[in-house]
């Protein structure tokens, strides 16, 4: 198919004007509470966007997006107070990256484009029982079969695949050359020919809609984006612009609570005073904002220093930001009291639980941290010129 790309919010400044103009209308702000309450991403979200030409000005006719794009599309599903929904947005457009940047056959293609149109839903799995975090460690496998490929296995969590009609599946292309831990590959597979299990009750974020998948089922090559042994380094690359836009979401999340934190200090009143009257409590707020705007503005030089946009830096940005978000969460809730431990009167504690999800999808702390560590540089001249340990001087 051929998608006749909409550039009239390409400009910066005109894609958030219509942008929050969507987010705030009552019909939109209606389907995400109702998503909320029932626990399911709604598809209807992923409609609009691509109905409202947010997907195409964001990507337009090229292979990779426009990063101010994508940082005020996460930031601003952030300020939804809907961490689940925001994150299934995320992995979608992910998926869009894989199949703009690596897809090689007009089937890719044509998926990317409904995608963008808002006309079918994606979601990317990896996660297996017993694997975690090691993609080296898959057990589900690819096998060349009638000139296609049979795949066999499971994913224990894959979201929004309740509501998607595609998936992107990480498995071990197993052929001639490629028979060890190297031989990662990737595969887009309609939903409907695998089964999807029931949904997960997760702590937080569950909106997002996260289930296990089960699959034994043929696919033709054309299917394929990433051949056996090059499967990780796509993945990468498409984890990278994930945690970038994780990282920008969690910043959403964070402004969206602050705002709602110093409302309540300024209007909630203790030994005569308001809230915010108390030094203790305005100068960690404070804090706690001066780190969020760093961070914003350190997500806006990532965008302005395009060379130094890769895996590591987007890697750091994510455990970063949600690291903080998870402070920032804790701590206004803390402010808040009572309230902000009753359901039924804030959503602060639903907030803190969608935050401290975000620790874990898109990659661990741990996992990042050690993304950053392969790139540390000890400066040997510098030691050899400054330290000097002292030596016991030799007996006789």
């Amino acid at each position: 198919m051929t998608l006749q790309m909409d550039t009239a919010f390409s400009d910066i400044a005109a894609f958030k004007e219509h942008l929050d103009a969507i987010l705030a209308r009552e019909s939109t702000r209606r389907l995400v509470e109702d998503a909320e309450a029932a626990g399911l991403f709604p598809r209807g979200i992923v409609e609009l966007l691509g109905r409202e030409g947010i997907f195409a000005a964001k990507w337009q006719e090229r292979p990779v997006p426009a990063l101010e794009h994508t940082l005020a599309l996460s930031e601003r599903f952030g300020r939804l107070g809907a961490g689940g929904i925001a994150s299934a947005v995320t992995l979608h457009d992910s998926a869009i990256a894989m199949l703009r940047r690596f897809g090689r056959s007009q089937a890719l293609r044509d998926v990317a484009d409904q995608a963008i149109a808002g006309q079918a839903v994606l979601c990317i799995s990896a996660t297996e029982a017993g694997a975690g975090s090691d993609m080296l460690g898959l057990s589900s496998t690819a096998v060349r079969e009638d000139g296609g490929y049979r795949l066999r296995g499971h994913k224990k969590m894959a979201s929004p695949s309740p509501v998607a009609d595609y998936i992107v599946l990480a498995l071990r292309g197993i052929d001639d050359s490629h028979a060890g831990r190297d031989d990662l590959a990737l595969f887009l597979v309609p939903t409907s020919q695998l089964r999807v299990g029931k949904a997960f009750d997760t702590v937080g974020a569950r909106s997002i809609s996260t289930a296990p998948v089960f699959f034994d089922t043929w696919v033709p090559a054309e299917m394929m984006i990433a051949r056996p042994g090059t499967g990780l380094a796509v993945l990468s690359w498409a984890l990278a612009q994930e945690r970038f836009a994780m990282a920008a979401q969690i910043l959403g999340a964070c402004h969206l609570a602050l705002g709602v934190t110093v409302a309540r200090m300024k209007r909630r009143k203790t030994f005569g005073v308001a809230l915010f009257d108390h030094q203790a409590l305005r100068l960690r707020i404070a804090d706690l904002q001066a780190r969020v705007d760093m961070m914003r503005l350190a997500l806006n030089g990532l965008i302005a220093n395009a060379a130094g946009f890769n895996v590591r830096s987007c890697s750091a940005a994510k455990v970063t930001a949600v690291r903080l978000g998870c402070e920032v969460m804790s701590e206004c809730m803390h402010i808040f009291g009572s309230a902000g431990v009753l359901e039924t009167e804030s959503p602060l504690g639903r907030w803190w639980r969608d935050v401290k999800m975000a620790r874990i999808g898109g990659g661990t702390d741990e996992m990042l941290w050690e993304i950053v560590a392969a790139g540390l540089e000890p400066d040997y001249a510098s030691y050899d010129q400054m330290v000097d340990e002292w030596q016991p001087e030799p007996l006789g």
